[in-house]
């Protein structure tokens, strides 16, 4: 099956972050109540927007709704994404092929811009897709929502009917379903729930190296 857009979403599909960054979400969090684990976190709040994560903790807590709590979790999030990133295993060689390949990608993450700047920069990602990026915090909601990715199908010039997502979070599989996409959902982190995924609706895959001949290019 061809597809006129591929839509990748960036940790945990392109970049391995998520370990480090649950690491200092789980820090924040447990200055302001009971001790979390970097686990807890990605287990409760992978694929969510950083706005998302401090209000439903916030209200998990009965705490005050801070505004400013995102943006200093992310100040430190990004600080520490400035080195030490690795590449999920095969996703740089599979979008070095699709790029050779004229394949219409873009990336789609809960991420900011500038962190995405960062990681892929760091994985020699950024100068395929630094033109190519979009952000759930520029748009109206984040994940599960499908605005993401329904913004960045309607920027690339495609129905998102016609993309493929490819995805590692629950949030991101449902958002990608919810925008009428194909969704490949990556299980190859054993954290990964491969059975959550598939119940949402992905097609579970867990080698970056399956992902050509499941778009059908060979």
């Amino acid at each position: 099956m061809r597809h006129e857009l591929v839509i990748f979403d960036c940790d945990g599909v392109l970049v391995d972050t998520e370990k480090v960054a649950n690491e200092h979400i789980a820090a924040v969090f447990s200055k302001l109540g009971p001790k979390i684990s970097g686990e807890q976190c990605r287990r409760l709040f992978q694929g969510k927007t950083l706005e998302d994560m401090c209000s439903s903790f916030s209200a998990s807590q009965n705490l005050p709704h801070d505004p400013g709590l995102a943006g200093i979790m992310r100040d430190r999030i990004e600080s520490a994404m400035e080195s030490g990133i690795e590449p999920i295993s095969g996703a740089v060689d599979l979008v070095h092929s699709l790029v050779e390949d004229k394949i219409l990608l873009c990336v789609a993450s809960s991420g900011s811009i500038n962190k995405m700047h960062k990681t892929l920069g760091q994985i020699g990602l950024l100068n395929n897709l630094q033109n190519l990026l979009f952000s759930a915090q520029d748009v109206g909601r984040g994940k599960p929502h499908p605005d993401v990715f329904l913004a960045a199908a309607k920027a690339m010039n495609v129905d998102c009917r016609n993309a493929v997502i490819i995805e590692d979070s629950l949030s991101g599989v449902q958002a990608g379903i919810a925008a009428g996409a194909r969704v490949l959902g990556y299980a190859g982190d054993t954290f990964t729930d491969a059975a959550a995924l598939a119940g949402a609706g992905a097609e579970v895959f867990y080698d970056m190296a399956d992902v050509r001949r499941l778009i059908g290019l060979n």
